[in-house]
């Protein structure tokens, strides 16, 4: 069976392709059209993934669009389904105005078939929050799992409950807006100055200051409440999100509260800034470890999933095994809405149609890659000077080893919003200036933000304060760096000892784990610097092209095309 999976019309478009419940192929549709989270159809993520695989349109068995416009049909809908209508909405009007004579019950999915068209296949619309679900589950290879999905909004929910078994996802309990704790973070993100969904990255790094954030921290918890179901409810009275007709996702209320200062994108952060972003993470992960209690109790289960944008918050990603009662837990590599693509095709595949789940480990290198043909033709046609070796991880390493910056494409490029060694920018880990030098000359961002560290897998234990074995394949959790080697690595150290880890394990990504093997062999520390290829505000790289166009228009000085070196020195 193949299934080709839509995410549209929600932060950053994306495709991908499943065949007989495996990942093939995906993309997100910003790197073709080089628009940072692009809500375009994703036409060219589509040929990508069918030309990867070698599938035509009429091959596939379903299309999946990871949103489900039926959501509105659990109530009839006067504005949109009276008689003042578009005859091409038919689609969505006549059934709501028919359920006027019929029960209203929500559904997780609706399908809409095309028999009169053999050219067209079916398309199933799943809801929102299921796709997340299906994104973390059937990902994780847990046979059972709790799974918790929370993000800013669906259709109407916030948050679900669900128990995934085998091929079935069952939902158990869900939150809709206004209380939602994705929305409750964007907020602060505002309030700070900075704009919601894309900088909450900033003010995840903001909250690792060491400022007296007490007072402000029970301020903030004092606009949300606990409910005994296992989920929360916000004062309305401090924010507006639901309120699409008016600006800002905050109340003068809330502004007030909080000592009656709002940032200012050019704002140079302050103390404030320091003590509203470190009291609001410690009450949205409050919140949250009350919502996985609540999950464990229900369920029993000792695995955990978790998917949505909330859970792009690596910060509290790292305490939830400390902090909760799950023994294992798993988050993918894609939990935001652009990993819905991918969660909307194997749900359709798994729960829908019972396709037999595979066991194998999932890759997140499931995008684009050039053959050494392709890159020379590129580097040719622009007229490029370059040099080839063979030994190239070992140049690299060389490189990195002599106190340079190196930026490089290989291989399949990564699916999700972190470079994890095939669309990078690496540095020495050992130079305490590097973090600077990297945010002022290439990356053209602010300074207090961190740089992650990839580690070699079995050397990890030895360095961050983890156990022996330890994985973290995506980024996905910050962990703390050990006080004995923070002045060994200090460049991926943040301000409170942590450090946002790649575990590089040779099975998973052959070339990073050659590169930092050979740069621990000329420094004994088996760690690089690694952050991705692009420059603030715009899209990681995708091809040779994009790769040479942000060489030439930053402070890089070396790029790796695969074995192809270009070097600004030469």
């Amino acid at each position: 069976m193949i299934v080709l999976g839509l995410n549209h019309g929600e932060l950053n478009s994306s495709a991908a392709i499943v065949k007989d419940g495996k990942v093939i192929a995906g993309a997100a549709e910003e790197r073709f059209n080089r628009q940072k989270r692009t809500k375009d159809f994703p036409i060219r993520s589509i040929e990508y993934c069918l030309s990867e695989s070698g599938i035509t349109m009429g091959e596939c068995d379903y299309f999946t669009q990871a949103w489900n416009p039926a959501a509105l049909w659990n109530k009839f809908n006067p504005l949109a389904s009276g008689t003042r209508i578009l005859k091409r909405e038919y689609f969505y009007t006549v059934p709501d105005n028919l359920y006027k004579l019929l029960p209203r019950e929500e559904h997780d999915w609706v399908k809409m078939e095309f028999e009169a068209d053999k050219n067209m296949s079916s398309i199933y619309y799943i809801q929102h929050h299921i796709a997340h679900a299906a994104n973390a589950f059937y990902l994780s290879n847990f046979e059972e799992a709790a799974i918790l999905t929370c993000d800013f909004r669906g259709e109407h929910e916030s948050a679900i409950f669900c128990a995934g078994r085998g091929n079935k996802i069952e939902k158990l309990q869900k939150l809709d807006v206004p209380n939602s704790l994705g929305m409750f973070y964007s907020t602060f993100t505002e309030l700070l100055g900075y704009e919601i969904d894309s900088d909450e990255w900033k003010v995840m790094a903001l909250s690792a200051f060491d400022v007296d954030s007490d007072d402000i921290y029970k301020k903030i918890k004092s606009t949300i409440g606990l409910t005994e179901n296992g989920f929360f409810e916000l004062d309305q009275s401090y924010y507006k999100a639901i309120r699409i007709d008016q600006p800002n996702l905050y109340t003068d209320k809330l502004v007030k509260l909080l000592g009656g200062k709002v940032g200012s994108r050019n704002d140079q952060p302050s103390d404030w800034h320091y003590a509203v972003a470190k009291a609001m993470q410690q009450v949205s992960e409050d919140v949250c470890f009350h919502m996985l209690k609540h999950l464990h109790d229900k369920t029993g289960m000792k695995n955990l999933c978790i998917s949505g944008g909330f859970f792009m918050n690596s910060v509290f990603n790292g305490k939830i095994l400390e902090n909760s009662p799950f023994e294992n837990y798993y988050v993918s590599y894609a939990p935001s809405d652009l990993g819905n693509s991918i969660g909307a095709a194997l749900y359709v595949s798994h729960h829908i149609h019972d396709i037999p789940r595979d066991d194998q480990f999932n890759s997140s290198l499931i995008g684009p890659s050039y053959s050494e043909e392709e890159i020379e033709i590129t580097l040719k046609r622009r007229k490029i000077s370059y040099s080839k070796t063979d030994a190239w991880q070992k140049k690299v390493a060389e490189i990195l080893a002599g106190g340079d910056i190196v930026a490089l494409i290989e291989g399949k490029m990564e699916f999700g919003e972190r470079a994890l060694g095939n669309r990078s920018i690496l540095a020495d880990p050992r130079k305490s200036d590097m973090k600077d030098k990297i945010n002022a000359m290439i990356k053209y961002r602010e300074s207090y933000r961190p740089f992650a560290p990839s580690a070699l897998k079995g050397s990890a234990s030895k360095y961050f304060d983890v156990p022996e074995g330890f994985e973290s394949h995506y980024m996905e959790q910050v962990v703390q760096v050990r006080k004995e080697m923070r002045d060994i690595i200090p460049a991926v150290t943040h301000v409170d000892g942590s450090a946002r880890l790649q575990t590089v394990d040779e099975q998973v990504n052959e070339n990073l784990y050659k590169i930092i093997s050979e740069f621990e062999k000329l420094t004994d520390v088996p760690i690089v610097l690694n952050t991705s290829f692009n420059v603030n505000g715009e899209p990681i790289v995708l091809s040779p092209d994009d790769a040479l166009t942000t060489f030439f228009n930053s402070g890089l000085e070396h790029l790796f095309l695969g074995p192809y070196y270009i070097s600004k020195l030469d």
